[in-house]
């Protein structure tokens, strides 16, 4: 059913799932299961040949993700199909392999945007936003990193004759490709999008870490987290604390540059309608700062308290709109998907959470009532009404919220993306009629894939938090945090320990699957592909090399 061209790369680190078992089955280009090795120990090789070892790619999407003043101090990448466990439990989801990087990426807009045949080749997410601002007739907005996308601005040979009236941007949360590529039957909306508009099927995020913040605000900016600055979940601030990317809502002022859809808004003297619908305070990068910039006005965005789901906003610098809150049927949605199983219990599939209130943004039920919300919206401030165009991010979190919990094989997810998927056809319908027929753009995408289990390829998931108590049992307590990609220190308790970054990343560089667990079977058998003496890491370097490192 994929429209993805059969020649493409296997399907980078795409999972095949056999239903009954979960069973599944990599690429080379992928997390994936191997030989075991007994080849000895090797030595540590020094932090420019560790760089310099990985591949290019690897090497060039950590580049573009890293800015000094909020990242890690020290860069890691696991050795594949070992990745970095997430410390609460479940499946984290950064890197910059393919599995994680490779995403769908479509323009739609009938009477706009020419049907394109799939387009291969490389692009990535910066390009987005000066492919929109061409879109809008926006000439000023040139970002450095990203590139307009030709095939979209072009029609029959001709530049497109007119700019929309709306454009809409939707991104499904964890839904890359390797996630897509397991369920092949279960998203024909967006398929037939990809065969009417304009598709481009190796589309990459473009830098690691891959997170939702961080690739958000490429999306909306054209430029890497190096000039954006915002890096991941965590990152440091002006002192050094490692906070919040958006400090859970109460600012976006770590963004170093202007997003598009700021740019266009103070063009037109604050005239533009800008909105954003998501999940968190992580998707304010795809619209800027709102009024916490100078210049700016407050833009409508809406997120959720996920403690007691209600819509939510920072009204010092957004504005809530009623649609949100006032939107109806979210009662009638639960019931019916409680009942979807064919019980009336409470649950959604064998889950008892329909009758959790902090659980229901987790379901397909809200994904019907976001949309709802999103087009009333539309409707009531009214969006798309004039000749401005008119700008309109949203991220559906399901997809990658399930998978976090449940992992990526789980029916839940397929229930989330079969949902998501259905809601593409409301979006067009809806848009056809609030704002017309041939007068609006729909471009959907996604932030990053996901991670299979490590059982399920062979691989071991690494212990963020045994690896912070190794650096403390070794150097005293001087980390903060160990994240997928990058491990935060406290530079103060390192200068009195009289520890340098170069010693703790020498010592990671030289960790060792018997290092990080106390499993005896773990201990005596290995894990996966590894055994106990086998690293676990390709790369560990102090981060910092990653502004000046050269490879012949």
């Amino acid at each position: 059913m994929s429209l993805r061209p059969v020649s493409r790369r296997a399907v980078a680190g795409i999972l095949a799932a056999v239903a009954a078992t979960t069973a599944v089955a990599c690429d080379s280009s992928g997390p994936q299961p191997a030989q075991r090795s007994s080849t000895p120990p090797q030595p540590v090789p020094s932090f420019e040949k560790q760089a310099c070892g990985i591949r290019r790619a690897y090497l060039r999407r950590t580049v573009h993700g890293y800015f000094g003043p909020r990242s890690g101090q020290i860069a890691i990448l696991p050795d594949q199909p070992a990745y970095m466990a997430s410390g609460a439990g479940g499946w984290s989801h950064s890197g910059p392999w393919p599995y994680l990087q490779d995403i769908p990426l479509v323009f739609y807009g009938p009477g706009i945007i020419k049907s394109h045949p799939e387009v291969d080749r490389p692009v990535t997410m910066a390009d987005v936003a000066p492919t929109l601002a061409r879109l809008m007739g926006n000439e000023a907005f040139k970002p450095e990193d990203g590139q307009v996308l030709d095939e979209v601005i072009a029609s029959g040979g001709r530049r497109v004759s007119k700019s929309p009236k709306l454009i809409l941007t939707v991104v499904w949360d964890g839904g890359g490709w390797n996630m897509l590529d397991l369920r092949d039957d279960s998203w024909p909306n967006l398929e037939r999008l990809m065969a009417k508009g304009v598709s481009y099927t190796n589309a990459t995020d473009g830098s690691n870490p891959s997170v939702t913040p961080a690739v958000h605000t490429t999306l909306g900016t054209g430029e890497w987290p190096w000039k954006h600055g915002i890096t991941g979940v965590p990152m440091r601030d002006e002192s050094g604390e490692v906070v919040d990317s958006f400090l859970k809502g109460e600012s976006s002022h770590f963004i170093q540059v202007p997003a598009l859809a700021e740019q266009w808004d103070e063009a037109n003297d604050n005239r533009a309608l800008i909105g954003m619908v998501g999940y968190e305070p992580w998707h304010l990068g795809m619209i800027g700062k709102g009024a916490e910039r100078p210049g700016g006005d407050r833009d409508h965005a809406g997120w959720l308290d996920i403690d007691t789901n209600e819509w939510i906003t920072n009204p010092d610098y957004y504005e809530l709109p009623t649609a949100l809150p006032e939107a109806p049927g979210l009662e009638q949605n639960l019931q019916e998907l409680d009942a979807a199983d064919g019980q009336v219990d409470g649950a959604w599939r064998d889950k008892a959470i329909l009758d959790d209130p902090t659980r229901l943004e987790e379901t397909p039920a809200w994904i019907r009532y976001h949309t709802r919300g999103m087009l009333d919206m539309i409707e009531q401030e009214g969006y798309g009404q004039d000749r401005i165009t008119d700008l309109v991010f949203t991220n559906y979190k399901q997809i990658d919220r399930v998978g976090h919990y449940f992992n990526m094989v789980s029916p839940l997810v397929d229930d989330a993306l079969v949902t998501t998927d259905e809601m593409l056809k409301v979006i067009t319908d809806g848009l056809d009629q609030e704002v017309g027929k041939g007068e609006w753009v729909l471009v959907v995408t996604a932030d990053h894939g996901q991670q299979p289990d490590a059982e399920a390829i062979d691989g071991y998931g690494i212990s963020p938090r045994e690896i912070e108590a190794d650096i403390r049992a070794e150097f005293g307590d001087v980390v903060r945090a160990v994240w997928p990609t990058e491990v935060f220190l406290l530079e103060d308790a390192m200068e009195q320990e009289g520890v340098t970054v170069d010693e703790i990343a020498r010592f990671l560089g030289d960790y060792r699957l018997e290092d990080n667990t106390t499993d005896d079977t773990v201990l005596e058998s290995g894990a996966g592909v590894f055994e106990p003496a086998d690293k676990l890491f390709d790369m560990v370097i102090p981060a910092e090399m990653l502004e000046t490192v050269r490879c012949s």
